[in-house]
């Protein structure tokens, strides 16, 4: 699943848990759902994270890749 696909699926079930109409089993169901989604999401970002470059031109005009700190 793409992070698009689960950040909407994650709002989806958070739209759902803010109602406050749900029976407790299909909310806790619903709890554990979003939490795993949410940690899927910190982990695909934390891998993207590590892969972000940027490209540079220096001096002479010519274009470098260059770790992109993200601090």
């Amino acid at each position: 699943m793409r992070i698009n696909e689960a950040l909407t699926k994650l709002e989806g079930i958070t739209k759902q848990l803010e109602k406050n109409d749900l029976p407790l089993e299909e909310a806790l169901r619903l709890f554990e759902q979003g939490i795993t989604l949410a940690t899927k999401i910190k982990t695909d970002l934390d891998h993207a994270k590590l892969h972000i470059n940027k490209v540079i031109e220096n001096a002479e005009g010519v274009f470098v890749l260059e770790k992109f700190d993200l601090s």
